[in-house]
């Protein structure tokens, strides 16, 4: 289970607002990468992609304001950047894609205790924003995973990995990772059809 501890109550707020307006929506960033990997990694925000049909934000805004958070930037229609008053910056995205919509759904649930549940992105979606992403600290939490070994759809990430041209960026990683002794020259991670060797 991730290290939720500082955003319980801000995943508590979230349930009741987004469940109780019928949004479908996923934990995503790091707390969702932190569900795959082997050490916990300490972050100070957390993320959540949202499908929403009609792209109203303000709906959602309303809500999370009812339970006192507050709104510090909104960048056009994709992201709600708010502040809950005890854990924190929370990114509310919103999924602009068929593959963001299709990762939403491919989430799973996860229960913190019998009062909380909510659903976290699958790892091949993580691996897959994350690379999308491809910040320092997201090549580094893709990196973390795969030392951590998960069972992976490998063709859904083939598949992706393709759509988005991501194969170099993933070999990039395992090599590194090989390099630094974290996973076993020879023994590669992922047998994903259609990807080169690193």
């Amino acid at each position: 289970m991730a290290r939720i501890e500082p955003f319980v109550e801000a995943l508590r707020d979230l349930s009741y607002a987004l469940d109780g307006l019928g949004i479908e929506w996923a934990v995503a960033g790091a707390v969702a990468a932190n569900n795959y990997r082997d050490e916990i990694r300490t972050t100070g925000d957390l993320d959540v992609l949202l499908a929403l049909s009609d792209n109203n934000l303000e709906d959602v805004q309303d809500a999370l304001q009812q339970r006192g958070w507050s709104t510090t930037g909104v960048a056009e229609d994709f992201l709600l950047r708010m502040q809950h008053p005890r854990a924190g910056r929370i990114d509310v995205m919103v999924s602009g894609t068929d593959y963001e919509n299709g990762a939403i759904a491919r989430a799973h649930r996860v229960s913190h205790d019998p009062q909380l549940s909510f659903k976290t992105l699958a790892v091949e979606d993580v691996v897959i924003l994350k690379l999308i992403a491809n910040r320092h600290r997201d090549n580094a939490d893709v990196e973390s995973i795969l030392v951590a070994r998960p069972d992976f759809d490998r063709e859904y990430m083939a598949r992706w990995f393709g759509e988005f041209d991501l194969d170099g960026r993933f070999m990039r990683i395992v090599k590194t990772a090989m390099d630094e002794g974290l996973l076993p020259g020879g023994d590669p991670p992922l047998d994903i059809p259609d990807l080169p060797d690193p």
